[in-house]
């Protein structure tokens, strides 16, 4: 089975720019469309979503709104593996006219993505994530070269991180992102008996001299998250706590 990092299902589609490795593609068997309202952030009172899911339960077809204002949709395609292979911005409110496709290839050692490179509209601009090191499937190691071409220079700029994800009992426990210049940013994290995120708490190496912010959904270093599901097993609610304060995120409701 392939090990992905989680993430929650709330994060708009344009996170799925990132590594496929990244993200983990839920399932939705025996659902035809998924809505979702967003709270205190993530947009705010009055944006939603509608996801149409396929008859393998992917979303293949996600439109964002305010109220009744169509924002944004996003068109994707994927493999035998549930990995996406194409995303399309198919309509955006501040370019209508404008359409966006980026394209993902993938190679597999034992199901396990070995190789993703990630191609950006324009054919010029890319990312590419390779496995350099298994220690026992317990502790992956990615590179990640980003591609970037200036016309001015005719010549491409490439930046290098390294990704270091360790697992337990299926589940990603730490995952250690590392830039060229060594800083070093540290995810943990904790999970429910079901498997679902519990909690994420981030450090950083050196330590920063300044205390970052952050905007749109609320969001610390340590950061709880709770849910609510309806009879399928399917989250209805999503919360986060920090600093002992509640958050509510999203509510979903879902189509059969």
């Amino acid at each position: 089975m392939k090990k992905t990092i989680l993430t929650l299902t709330f994060i708009l589609c344009a996170f799925i720019l990132k590594a496929q490795l990244f993200r983990e593609t839920s399932l939705y068997p025996n659902t035809t469309g998924i809505h979702r309202k967003y709270f205190n952030g993530s947009g705010g009172r009055g944006y939603w979503t509608y996801e149409k899911i396929d008859a393998l339960g992917r979303a293949v077809e996600e439109s964002s709104y305010k109220r009744n204002k169509l924002l944004a949709k996003y068109l994707y395609q994927y493999n035998d593996k549930h990995d996406v292979t194409r995303s399309i911005d198919a309509y955006s409110i501040n370019d209508p006219q404008r359409k966006d496709t980026t394209t993902y290839e993938y190679t597999y050692i034992n199901d396990r993505i070995a190789f993703q490179k990630c191609t950006f509209s324009n054919n010029k601009n890319s990312i590419t994530y390779r496995l350099i090191a298994n220690q026992g499937d317990s502790v992956l190691t990615y590179q990640e070269l980003s591609y970037h071409y200036y016309p001015a220079k005719k010549a491409d700029t490439v930046f290098e991180r390294t990704y270091i994800l360790t697992y337990q009992d299926g589940l990603l426990v730490k995952k250690e992102e590392i830039t060229s210049d060594k800083e070093k940013e540290i995810t943990c994290f904790e999970y429910y008996n079901n498997g679902k995120l519990k909690r994420r708490i981030i450090t950083r190496e050196p330590k920063s001299e300044f205390q970052g912010f952050r905007i749109g959904a609320p969001g610390s270093d340590d950061q709880s998250y709770s849910y609510t599901y309806d009879r399928a097993g399917r989250i209805k609610k999503l919360y986060t706590i920090i600093a002992d304060r509640t958050y509510k995120l999203s509510a979903s409701r879902y189509e059969n």
